[in-house]
């Protein structure tokens, strides 16, 4: 009698995982990545205030061996700090930096940007001026300032003169290669749906080149605060710049070095909240990205 051979086998179907299951992994993951991100966050700070520890030893061990005329104690610097704080010194001295530096940032942050969306969104007019520009980035800033105090003179005019020229090269190259730069797939579709030039311009192109053109302010804020205290130190002296060379003049190393903290913390500042709306447009772009 022929025994029967048994049916084939089935393949089991694969057990989907239960909803639950699957939002406690992700709760999990996005957990672990939170603890990863505030583990690393102290181990910054740890090590950030290391640093300045080490810099405070150095600097009293230098004063130690050295003398005040090298390196002032940490503790005179303080104390030189209250002083100029208190008697008007240091808010008079940062407000006429401060507005150099304002005006002569936001006249360069707009030609820049103007200009650099004019040569990055024309082709031909990019390749006409990009000799032009290379040139005139590599000519270090202080070569113009003879020049500058002939037109401007001495005085704020001239100083936001210089402030401008050295910090407009870079939002200006940074925003040109960011346009030129555009997603090429946006670029096309909005083609595709009929869009014109200005459109291109304005809706697809500049918003995608935005972290590129922050990248470039922030880049022209650091170098307009540099241009900023040495427009004061060649033309009449004032501001953070004129403290710093009255100090240094007279050798004063704790009130030269109170300016230097003040021009430290600016300058920091300033390229912090440029880095913050940095990492905003940046978190905006991903999310376009994906869709969401």
């Amino acid at each position: 009698m022929t025994e029967l051979a048994p049916p084939p086998s089935r393949a089991e179907p694969p057990v989907a995982a239960p909803p639950g299951s699957t939002i406690s992994s992700v709760a999990t993951l996005a957990a672990r990545a939170k603890n990863r991100r505030r583990r690393e966050r102290g181990a910054v700070l740890g090590t950030q205030f290391c640093i300045a520890l080490l810099l405070l030893v150095g600097m009293y061990a230098l004063n130690a061996t050295a003398g005040n005329l090298t390196m002032p104690s940490p503790l005179a610097v303080f104390d030189q700090s209250v002083k100029m704080w208190s008697d008007g010194t240091m808010i008079k001295a940062l407000g006429e930096s401060l507005t150099v530096l304002g005006l002569g940032f936001l006249l360069s942050a707009t030609t820049g940007i103007a200009v650099g969306i004019l040569l990055g969104g024309f082709r031909f007019m990019g390749r006409v001026m990009d000799p032009f520009v290379n040139a005139m980035n590599s000519t270090p800033g202080a070569a113009f300032i003879p020049l500058i105090i002939v037109w401007f003179g001495l005085y704020t005019e001239a100083k936001v003169v210089v402030v401008w020229n050295a910090a407009l090269f870079p939002i200006l190259i940074n925003t040109a290669a960011g346009i030129s730069n555009a997603n090429k797939d946006l670029v096309e579709m909005a083609r595709a749906f009929g869009a014109n030039r200005a459109t291109l311009f304005w809706k697809v192109m500049v918003p995608d080149a935005l972290p590129s053109i922050l990248s470039g302010l922030r880049i022209g804020a650091a170098i307009s605060t540099v241009g900023t205290v040495i427009a004061e130190l060649t033309m009449a002296q004032s501001g953070l710049g004129g403290l710093l060379i009255a100090a240094g003049n007279r050798f004063q190393m704790d009130r030269y070095f109170a300016v230097v903290i003040v021009l430290m913390a600016l300058g920091t500042i300033i390229t912090a909240l440029l880095r913050l709306a940095e990492r905003r447009i940046g978190r905006w772009r991903l999310s376009l990205a994906d869709g969401r």
